[in-house]
């Protein structure tokens, strides 16, 4: 499990991709994309159960703190504040 709730095996990740599998909320891919939009988070379905997400040069350490809030908010993972 992850720090903020999403399932994620932080002992597989060796790369600036991670894999979120949705299925194990209970959300399709499609699902998941559009809650994440409406928050302004923007990640790719990788397949019938995971989104990827993907860090490069123009995404800043503030993008990734606001994502770690937003992504589980959006999933339903944690209450909304």
């Amino acid at each position: 499990m992850g720090r903020r709730g999403c399932p994620i095996d932080l002992h597989r990740v060796q790369t600036n991709f991670v894999q979120v599998d949705v299925a194990a909320l209970g959300l399709t891919p499609r699902e998941a994309v559009a809650r994440l939009a409406e928050v302004g988070v923007k990640l790719s379905p990788t397949g019938p159960r995971r989104l990827r997400a993907v860090t490069h040069l123009d995404v800043t350490d503030d993008d990734v703190e606001r994502a770690l809030v937003l992504v589980p908010r959006a999933l339903g993972v944690l209450a909304r504040a």
